[in-house]
This record gives C-alpha cells, structure tokens and sequence, in this order.
C-alpha cells in the first residue's frame, strides 16, 4: 500500500521504496487531491487552478495524462483496464482514497483528535514527529493550498499547547517550561502559550519567572494589539500573587479549532486597528464613521476588529445595508435583531419588535403610523440595552452609503437613547446622499470618532502583491501596480492576480485602468457555463441561497455548483453559511450584472421570482423586486400583487419610502396587465389612495396631492362615488405647510367635492372630513366659501365628539384662514391641538399644537416662548420622522435668528429649509425666495433681487407684484415700481396675511400712494405690537410698527406716527435685530415734521 507524506517535501513510498511522482504540475495535480481529503475535486476546478485561470486549450486532456500517470505511480501493480482504487474517477472530477494511515497529515490530525487522557503525551509526541517540514511546502504560494496548510499549521499549535498541559499532568514541569518557551518565541500574541509557560515555570517553583513571563505577555499584547490580557492570564496572575494556584493540572483551554478557515489577507491598518481597539474602553455611546472607497478594506479591517473584539468576550452584531435593491425596509436591523435574539431573549419587546423579527403579519394590528414607529424604534434601542447587560455590545453597520431612510431613523433613535454600546457605520464617502448626512449631523452630539481608509503604502501594497501573485516582482513593477491602484487593496489582489496568470507586461501596461476590466479578464477565464451561472447570481443579488439557484437556473444542479465552486475557488464567491454565496465584492457583482443585455436580464429576475415562489413565498420585498425587474404582460399580475404585499410589511415596519417605492411599481404593474384581465377600478383607486395617504405621512405633500387627483379622476370617469369619497376624505395626518403650490386652486378638484357635499345623505363624519378637505383646496383663494367649510366643520365635528376629527378640522381652520383661534368658541387652536394630543394620544396633533403656539410668540416677538415651543415641536418632529415638520423647524430657527440680527446663521437654515422641503416635495424654490428676500430687506439689498423676483414661477402671481415693486423702488425705479402695481389684488387672508400686508404698506409708503395708505393702514393695524410676518414662524420684516408709522406719517397723522415708531424701537430692542433698531431709532429720534410726506 502506498503512504505518501506531504508535512515536508511531498514524498510517496510503497514497499518497494521511494515512487516517481513526476513534475511539478503532476505533482500539483496530487497536491490538489491531496488537499481535498478524498472529497472529489471537479475537473474544472482541477484546471483553474494548475493554470490559474488561464488554461491552454487542450487542459483537459494535459490533465487526463496527469491522472493516468499517477494511478501508474500510485498503483503499479493494478491490472490493464482494471478500475482505480486510489485515484478514482467520481463525477464531475476525481478523488483520493487512502486510508487514515496511508497520509501523514490525515494521520497526524487524527492521532491528535483521538488523544486520550491517559496517552495523551505519547500520541500527541507521536503525531507531532510526523512533521519534517511545513506542510505541503511545494505548493504553499497556490491559492488553492492556502486554507488547508493554514488548517494544519493551526492544529500542530493546538497539539504542541496539548502537550505542554500533558507534561504538567504528568509532573514534567521542566519539559513543560522549555516547550512552552518555544510556542511563546514562535507565537508571542497566543495567550495560551504565555499562560502554560507561567503555570510551567510556578510548578517548577521559578514565581517570579512566571510573573515576569505574564508581565511580558501583557506588554506585548498592549505593545502590538492594543489590547489587555484575557481572564486566563488575569486569573492565573491573581492566583500565582495570592498562591492559590490550583495543585490540580489543569487543562488547557485550546481544542481543536471548528472554524479552521484562514482570514483573508490582512496588512497594514495599524493605526485605524488600535483607534478601534481604544474604544472599547470608552464610556457612553461611542460611534465610529469608518470611510473608504469600494476596496478599500473596509469589510476586512472589521473582521480582524472582530477577531479582537470576540476574544474579549464582546457580543457583536453585523447588519448589511443591501447593496441592491429588493430587500424589505430597515433589512439590517433585520439582520442584527434576528441574530441577537438567538442569544438574549426579546421578552417583553418581542410584540414591539414583531415587525422586525418576523416577516408573518398576523402581528399586524397598525397604530398610529408615527406613534407605531417610535414605539418600534424605541424598542430596537431598549433591547439593544437589554443585550448589553448580558455583556459588552458592539453593533456595526456595514455599507451604510445603501441605507434607507428607516435604517438611518432607527439608529438616529438608538444614538438619542445612548446606550452604552460601541456603534460603527462603514459607509463609501463618495456615495453619502441627503439622508446620510442629515443621520451624521444627528450623531454629531455623540462626537463620533471618524476614520478614513486611504490607499495602502508602499510596503504594505507591495507585500500584498507578493503574497496574492506569489512572486517577487521587481521594484518597478511594484511601483507601476501601486500607483495604478492607488493602494486600494481589493485592485491591488486583482491586479497581483493578474500578475500571477499573464504577466508582468500585461499587469501593468495592457490592462485597462478600471477593475471592472480586470475583472472581465478573470472572470473570462471560467468556463461558459460557470460564467452564465455566476451572472444568475448576481441577478439575484449580492448573496444568493443556492437552492434559489438550482432552481432558477437553465442548467442542472451540478452544474450550477461546479460553476459555484469555481466562483468560490476563484476568489469571486465566498461562502458565508451553509447554502449561501456571497460575492467577495460588490464590484464582482455589478461586473457579472451589467454586462447582460437587458433581455437576458429581464428573463431572469422571472425565473428567479418564480423561484422564490416556491420557496420563499413570504420574501415578498425580493418578490416583488425580481417581477418588477421583469414586468412584462406575463409577469405583470405577479408584480402587482407581491409589490402590494411588500408595501404592507413596510407599512407594518412604518417604512414610508420603502411602502411609497413598492405602491409606485405596483401601479407601474397595473399599466402592464394584459387587456383581457386589467385592473379593476376598486384596485387603482385603492393603490392611489394608499399612495397619497403614505406621501403625505411621508411630509411629500405635493406629490400625495398628485396621486390623490389620479385616484379621483379614476373614480370620476367610472361614475363611482364611493372611491370619489374614499379618495377624498382619506386624510388623517395634518401637516404644518400646505400641500399644494401656493395659489393655485384644482377647480376640477374642488367642483367634485362641492358635487359630493350637495349629497344630503352623506354621513356627517364623511361631510365633514370632505370639508377639510375642501379647505385645504381653495385655502384663501375663496375666503367666503372657506368661512363657511370651516364653520360647518367645526361643528360637525363638535356635534360628533371625535377628537381626531376635530383636530383634522382645527389644522385646516388654521391653514385656510391663518386664524390663531377657532371659529366657534374662540378657543386658541394650539392649546385646542395640544389638549387633542392628549387625549388621542397621537403626537402629530402635539406637534401642530406646538407649531401654532410658536407662530403666535413669534408675531409677539417673544423669543423664550418660541424657542420653548419650538423645541418641543422639534423633538417630536425628530422623534416621529415628520419631514415637513423638520423643514419649518429649520424655517423657524432662521426666523429666530433674524429676529436676533444673526443673518448669516439666518441664512444658513433657509439654506437648509429649501434641501428639506425639496425632499418633502414642497414649493421649495418659492419660499426661499420669499426667505432672501426679507434677509435683503432687512440688510438694505433688496434692490439685488429685482431680476430674480421678476423670474419666480408661482401659481399666486399677484403676491409677487409687491415684492417685485420694491425692487424697483430700491433700485430708484418709482415709476416701473406703480406700473408692476397697476393690477394688483388685496391681500389674501390667511396665514401669509400679516407678512404679505406687512410688504404691502412698505411699498404703498415708499411710492407715496396716499389714496392706498388708508386702506392698507386700516388693515394692518390689527398687527400693531408684532413682527410682520413673524406669525408665520418662517419669515419676518421687522415691527410692523415701523410700517404703520411711515403710513400715518404718508397720511399726515404725527402723532400716530411717534407712537409707531416708540412701540416698534421697544420690540426691536426686545428682538436684537440691529437693523431693526437702527431703523426706529431713526424714526423716533427725528422730529416726525422732519420726515418727507407729499411723496
């Protein structure tokens, strides 16, 4: 029987003696079987890797002559056409079959596992003399022999620990010492090597040698990893000082290894390790934004934190924002709940948490949607704390560049929470959109600890070079790679690999500068059929379970795995549980996706939908994307209905834009159904309803305006009155800004409402929401017929008791009237709104009520009131993610510092009240222009504005015929300024009233219009004592004292004039703005004769 040896020179031997392996390939050929451990090794993969990669074309039958040669080496007695009993032939490749004893390394890892206790030191002495070498020393540079020596050098570790713990057993403390001794100089970072040589040094009676080998230990951990010494050597220091140092031997804590697989290639990252590694003594809430480009290691620099962190006793949770699309909201709080609840149970937080950690809705009794999603928030971050009682936390998420808004709104909450846990987000700097730095500058009170992953050096990129290619290339070559590459890790191992397969000349000169190119060339090297299997994969997505696979694949199954195993050999696959593959890089993937035409695209996102049918039905967010990927007349039915199911999981998780984007695919479905089964009227209205009523709890209210009028135009061309009601009457979240461009009335809209209220059976509860509704339409552009919705409103919802009703009713009452109280009683609407919130107990109502009460300090100039009311709004605002409400607070907080006289800061939150409302999908553009204009009116630069103002695109023209006038004038144009006036249309009276009164008496004052100035006197009085404009909590002119007082001067009355112009000096006083003052400080201090009136 032959016994071939490969711990040392790979050798083979019968009982004639030593046997002819042959070449160097042959050889490999062996070594690959060898490496295997008699699983069988397919053909293909036999191929790749004696060439790999690059095959001639005729390896295959190279590859047969290999085989026929070793079976003669191997078995030189075996008879002509007799089948093989070593190297055997076993589809679709070949294998090994030897005997434990028949190979030294299968001999030796089982002498170690078979150890018993009482031969424990002469089987371990016995295994270890098998060793003449490093393992498989001919091939240790081949990629394919890399996990196996490491495997093994792993287990000769664990065997030399074993024996040292044999010997002290034994009584051999000196034997114990000077092995010991060895594996410290060889391994000076394993623990239990320090640990046995102290505990061998204290049983020979040498304490203080032991206590100055544990002193040692602990400076070299510190020294080279930052880190402190484990429970092991703490423990055994402890009893060494106190001499209770059991007599008893005591076994050592290594075993065999489980996990046997080697890290991926790891160099450099010092500096960024220890940062890390300095954190985990940190106190309070610690974040960490580790930065990088794609490849830059961001992933591999966290898997050897890890390793730190998981020899330390931490608990650590990984969550992957999905790198493409299909995968249901907030998916990587998905994956840390799910993964910790294996260890600590949720208990009482298990119904909060429902939504996350089951995708079975049966759970799925809704609250109140921003209500519903604090509390599921708030649960994420009370169990996280949970979890950390059980022991030191880390949660890292990975990719955060792809997170959506829910995952960004749950980790905002857990950083307001601040609970003891290390926090780490890994994202690419150059893919940050809006929502992620909006969650940066959340955490920026955190005082988050930023690390920045840059290229490789030199040293460390030419290392890499030469451990991934296995050669020693020159300097310049180094140099060329390095600097192509930027140092970024991920290119460099593909540019070194291409080094291994083609060259020199072809790494660093006829390669295209892109990886994807680079890839390209890999990736061409598989066979057609492993490449086709591959691009299934990344159809997929970036991880894929293999029985999804198999069965969407147009091959068989063993086909689908060879091509699989070929990935994971390559390097382009890796395997991170049992029947899973994941790409080892998005960039793998997104080479393999973009290069199928569409049509092939399209016909497998079927096939693999249709897979996920069968075995994934309740994955209906993958469902949902694979079919509409493929949206056809076919397949279009199926993309409806599973984009319905995923819009309501997110809608149980309070998932707006996740629920908004399947709503929208399921309407885009809806188009695609073949017209002999079409949609019916009942679903489009429903889809549309839906949608609208999800875009406004988003804050988009425009856009939910938009959806709704589909929605009613569906049911008005079908004569269905039901879903003319049902589209109109849906609104149940009101909103601190209008939905619909200022000015502009939908009379199609409004003539269908006035149509369905002339119904005299119509339910009160519906007649009244249909008001609402009607105020929110025609707003003040019919101030008649809004006094009267609201009056009947607000007492239908009075009659009726509802408190949510009548909150709904209050919030149009001020919107359409810009009254601070309501219609009936006199009652203050925010004080109303507030005692509503209360009582329902749903903060969208609390936080309108605090945003009127903020509007009526704001017109008081009383900026403690303001600020108090405002904080409370914003808090809420933050806590329940409402969009449009975090827009006006930065509206707000601009107002306040104009009010102060900070008009640069003033600036800056206009600025950043225009991103917010352009995201919520409201009249962004006009009202920043309305919001520089009274920064420039105030700074004296009005006049810088004229051609801007001339240009505005607004559906309430009329309101700018003011605006535009005081340019002119300020630009020493009176006469253009009268012309722009000629028409112009009184004020309307709503929540703009004050402001745009306020502008008005400017300009009729400046012009010198008298037969004007008494109208517009009379009608601005009633703001006497306030900011013009202040009421809106957005926009401010200053006193409108000031105004009024250069009206009664215009109309001849001085003294009216001087107790203007005291009363506006006190407020601006009281306000801070220095313009302000300085303009009714001049207006007092000057005789009021002095002023020029005949205009």
């Amino acid at each position: 029987m032959v016994r071939i040896r490969v711990l040392g020179t790979l050798e083979a031997e019968d009982e004639a003696g030593a046997v002819d392996l042959g070449g160097p390939r042959q050889r490999a050929v062996l070594a690959l079987l060898l490496v295997a451990r008699g699983e069988v090794v397919p053909v293909d993969r036999l191929v790749d890797d004696l060439w790999h990669g690059a095959p001639p074309p005729r390896a295959v039958g190279a590859l047969q002559a290999y085989i026929s040669n070793l079976r003669r080496a191997l078995e030189p007695h075996r008879a002509p056409r007799a089948d093989s009993t070593v190297l055997v032939s076993r589809a679709p490749g070949y294998a090994l079959v030897l005997p434990t004893s028949g190979v030294d390394a299968w001999e030796f890892e089982n002498l170690i596992r078979s150890a018993g206790t009482d031969t424990a030191r002469t089987d371990l002495e016995r295994a270890l003399s098998l060793w003449r070498g490093p393992a498989f020393a001919e091939v240790a540079g081949e990629q394919w022999a890399l996990t196996e020596i490491a495997r093994l050098e792993e287990l000769r570790v664990v065997a030399r620990e074993r024996l040292v713990t044999a010997a002290l057993a034994a009584g051999d403390a000196a034997g114990a010492a000077l092995e010991s001794q060895a594996l410290t100089r060889e391994h000076p970072l394993r623990e239990e090597g320090w640990r046995l040589l102290a505990l061998a040094l204290h049983r020979g009676g040498r304490q203080a040698d032991a206590l100055a080998a544990l002193r040692e230990a602990r400076d070299r951990l510190a020294g080279e990893l930052g880190l402190d010494p484990g429970p092991g050597l703490t423990e055994l220091e402890r009893q060494i000082l106190t001499g209770t140092v059991p007599s008893a031997p005591v076994p050592a804590r290594a075993g065999v290894p489980v996990d046997t697989t080697p890290s991926p290639l790891f160099l450099g990252r010092t500096e960024e390790l220890t940062t890390l590694t300095a954190l985990t003594t940190a106190p309070g809430t610690p974040v960490v934004l580790l930065g990088g480009d794609a490849g830059s290691g961001k992933s591999s620099l966290l898997r050897r934190f890890r390793r730190t962190l998981d020899a330390a006793g931490w608990q650590v949770a990984v969550g992957r924002c999905p790198e493409v699309d299909g995968a249901p909201p907030a998916w990587a709080w998905v994956e840390i709940l799910r993964a910790l609840r294996e260890t600590v149970d949720p208990g009482a937080e298990s119904a909060a948490l429902a939504p996350l950690l089951s995708d079975d809705r049966s759970h799925a009794a809704r609250t109140d949607a921003p209500s519903g999603r604090f509390l599921l928030h708030r649960a994420v971050a009370d169990y996280l704390g949970t979890v950390r009682d059980h022991g030191p936390l880390a949660v890292v998420l990975d990719d955060v560049h792809r997170a959506d808004e829910d995952t960004l709104s749950i980790l905002v909450r857990l950083a307001q929470q601040r609970p003891p846990i290390l926090l780490i987000l890994a994202f690419r700097p150059d893919e940050v959109d809006a929502k992620l730095e909006n969650c940066f500058a959340d955490l920026a009170a955190l005082q988050p600890t930023r690390i920045r992953l840059n290229g490789l050096g030199p040293e460390d990129s030419a290392e890499l070079i030469r451990q991934v290619s296995g050669r020693d290339p020159d300097p310049d070559t180094l140099h060329a790679l390095a600097d192509r590459t930027g140092g970024n890790p991920f290119y460099l191992q593909e540019s070194a690999r291409l080094l291994d397969s083609e060259g020199e000349l072809v790494a660093t000169s006829e390669v295209p500068e892109g990886v994807r190119d680079v890839l390209r060339r890999r990736i061409a090297r598989l066979p057609e059929l492993a490449v086709s299997v591959l691009r299934l994969a990344a159809v997929v997505g970036r991880e894929s379970d293999i029985d999804v696979l198999t069965r969407a694949a147009e091959v068989d199954e063993d086909t689908v795995f060879d091509a699989l195993e070929s990935g994971v050999i390559t390097g382009l696959l890796g395997e991170p549980r049992a029947g899973t593959v994941r790409f080892t890089h998005a960039l793998v993937r997104d080479t393999l996706y973009s290069d199928l035409t569409r049509l092939r695209r399209s016909r497998w996102h079927a096939r693999v939908g249709a897979a996920l049918e069968e075995l994934r039905p309740r994955d209906v967010a993958a469902l949902a994307h694979h079919f509409t990927e493929a949206l056809s007349a076919t397949t279009a039915r199926q993309a409806l209905d599973h984009n319905v199911a995923a819009a309501a999981q997110a809608a149980d998780r309070y998932a707006h834009d996740a629920e908004i984007g399947f709503l929208d695919n399921a309407l885009r479905a809806a188009d695609r159904l073949p017209p002999d089964a079409p949609a019916t009227v009942d679903e489009r209205v429903e889809l549309l309803t839906e949608l609208s009523r999800t875009q406004l709890a988003a804050g988009s209210g425009l856009a939910g305006s938009r959806s709704r009028n589909r929605a009613l135009a569906i049911a008005r061309e079908a004569g269905r009155t039901d879903l003319a009601i049902r589209a109109l009457a849906f609104v149940d979240t009101p909103t601190p800004w209008i939905n619909r461009r200022y000015g502009a009335v939908d009379a199609a809209v409004v003539e269908q409402i006035e149509t369905l209220l002339r119904d005299e059976d119509l339910e009160p509860a519906m007649r009244c929401r249909l008001l609402v509704t009607l105020v929110h339409e025609i707003g003040a552009e019919d101030h008649e017929r809004t006094d009267s919705a609201v009056r009947e409103a607000e007492a239908l919802a009075r009659d009726l008791d509802d408190p949510v009703l009548l909150g709904l009713v209050l919030s149009a009452v001020h919107a359409g009237t810009g009254s601070p109280t309501s219609t009936l009683g006199d009652h203050v609407i925010g004080d109303e709104l507030l005692r509503i919130g209360d009582e329902t107990q749903l903060p969208v109502f609390t936080m309108l009520g605090h945003h009127l009460l903020a509007e009526i300090a704001s017109g008081n100039g009383d900026i403690p009131a303001i600020e108090h009311h405002m904080s409370i709004q914003s808090e809420l605002a933050d806590r329940y993610r409402f969009q449009q409400a975090q827009a006006t607070r930065q509206m707000s907080r601009a107002m306040v510092a104009h009010l102060t006289g900070d008009l640069d800061a003033a600036e800056q939150h206009y600025v950043r009240g225009h991103e917010l409302m352009t995201r919520a999908g409201l009249d962004a553009d006009s009202v920043f222009a309305l919001s520089v204009f009274t920064l420039r009116l105030t700074e004296g630069r009005v006049g810088e504005l004229e051609p801007v103002i001339a240009t505005i695109d607004s559906a309430a023209a009329d309101v700018i015929v003011d605006l535009h006038a005081l340019t002119l004038l300020a630009n020493g144009k009176p006469d253009q300024a009268r012309e722009v006036r000629r028409d112009h249309r009184p004020v309307r009276r709503d929540f703009f009233h004050s402001l745009m009164m306020s502008l008005r008496g400017i300009v009729v004052a400046g012009l010198g219009e008298r037969d004007e100035a008494e109208s517009v006197y009379a009608e601005l009085s009633p703001y006497s004592g306030q900011i013009g404009g202040g009421d809106t909590a957005a926009f401010a002119v200053g006193p409108v004292d000031t105004i009024l007082g250069d009206l009664a001067l215009l109309l001849r009355r001085p003294e009216a004039a001087r107790t203007h112009y005291a009363a506006a000096l006190a407020l601006a006083e009281r306000c801070g703005c220095p313009g302000w003052v300085a303009a009714a400080r001049t207006r007092v201090t000057t005789h009021p004769s002095e002023f020029q009136v005949d205009h």
